[in-house]
This record gives C-alpha cells, structure tokens and sequence, in this order.
C-alpha cells in the first residue's frame, strides 16, 4: 500500500482508495448531508463555497473539499466560466511578469562584480571626502 497524504488535513495515510484520510472523509460525508439538507431547504438562494460555509458553521476548506472531490458541482452563470478563465489568464500574465522581473534582476545582479566590504570601504568610490 502506498503512502498519500491527505489533502484536507495533510496527514499521511496508506491509501486504499481516494486521496482523503478515513478521518476527513467521514466528515465530509458528513458535512455533505448538511449542505444537501441546507440547500434543499434554501433552493432559490445562490451560494458560494464562501457563504455556505458561512450559513454552516463548517471549515471553508471541507467545503471546497466537497467541491473539489466532486459532491458538489459548480453552477456557473452564462459567461461565467469565461469571466473565470480570463480571470486566470490575467493572473497567469502578472505571474509570467513578475517573474520576468525577478529573472532580469537577479541576471543584473549576477553580471556586477562581487565586491567585499573593505573594498567598498576603502575604494574611492565608497570614500567620503
């Protein structure tokens, strides 16, 4: 049996099945049962992960556990899922900016010549007059 760990509570665990410890998997079925029974009672009221946990009194992350594990589907709106992917390709050009910066700072960095602190010290450059 392998060793997984766990993505809710990062414990690991021999896997038998799935990628969540007995543990958190009996609270998630759980919490399931609560979330079906608040949104049978509530079906004309909109949720996200955010607010449901909220409404529950539950971790967000067993919420979005349920999400993620596929006990609850996402309803987007129409466009939705566009607004989402531009969303996550805005983000993926900051990063992709941000780390060009980082590269062309640390090769700047790179190409001065080290110099010690007595050189810096004692050198003309570094001397107060």
């Amino acid at each position: 049996m392998a060793l997984i760990t766990c993505r809710l509570c990062r414990k690991i665990f021999t896997a038998a099945a799935g990628r969540v410890c007995p543990e958190c998997q009996k609270r998630l079925d759980d919490l399931y049962l609560d979330v079906r029974n608040y949104l049978r009672d509530n079906p004309k009221v909109a949720f996200n992960v955010e607010t449901l946990a909220d409404a529950l009194g539950a971790d967000i992350r067993d919420v979005q556990g349920l999400v993620d594990l596929g006990y609850l589907e996402r309803d987007l709106p129409r466009g939705g899922e566009l607004q989402e992917n531009d969303s996550r390709q805005k983000l993926a050009k900051e990063f992709e900016q941000s780390l060009t910066q980082m590269r062309a700072a640390a090769a700047a960095a790179a190409q001065r010549k080290p110099v010690s602190y007595g050189q810096e010290l004692y050198s003309d450059k570094g001397r107060k007059k």
